[in-house]
């Protein structure tokens, strides 16, 4: 995931710069911050963050048929919960191990190396 983060970044990156802004981790530390200065129950908040985030993503799973089940909210919370750490990784760095093989994801265009042909 690492690898395609750095991709995103180099390729589009007034695109990537927003994606910290996807999914719930970001929106329910600011619904939490907001209700806890307004004096608002804050698992009620949670919970009502966490719903809009999440039952939209199971009615469409449900309503195309896709797989669901019981286990599918903690793993949309466990994705969540991964990207800003992805997203931060995408920004450090430029080197990435794919299938074994080290590759650097720079933003200078890369050159193809000559290897002479043997006769």
């Amino acid at each position: 995931m690492a690898r395609w983060a750095r991709l995103r970044r180099v390729t589009f990156p007034l695109f990537f710069a927003p994606e910290i802004l996807t999914g719930a981790a970001v929106p329910l530390v600011l619904a939490l911050l907001a209700a806890a200065g307004a004096g608002f129950s804050l698992p009620a908040t949670a919970v009502a963050v966490l719903a809009l985030a999440y039952l939209p993503e199971c009615a469409l799973a449900w309503g195309k048929g896709w797989y669901l089940s019981p286990r599918m909210i903690p793993a949309l919370m466990a994705r969540d919960l991964m990207l800003p750490a992805l997203w931060v990784r995408g920004w450090l760095g430029g080197s990435v191990d794919w299938r074994g093989n080290a590759m650097t994801i720079g933003t200078k265009a890369a050159e193809l190396e000559e290897t002479p042909s043997g006769a």
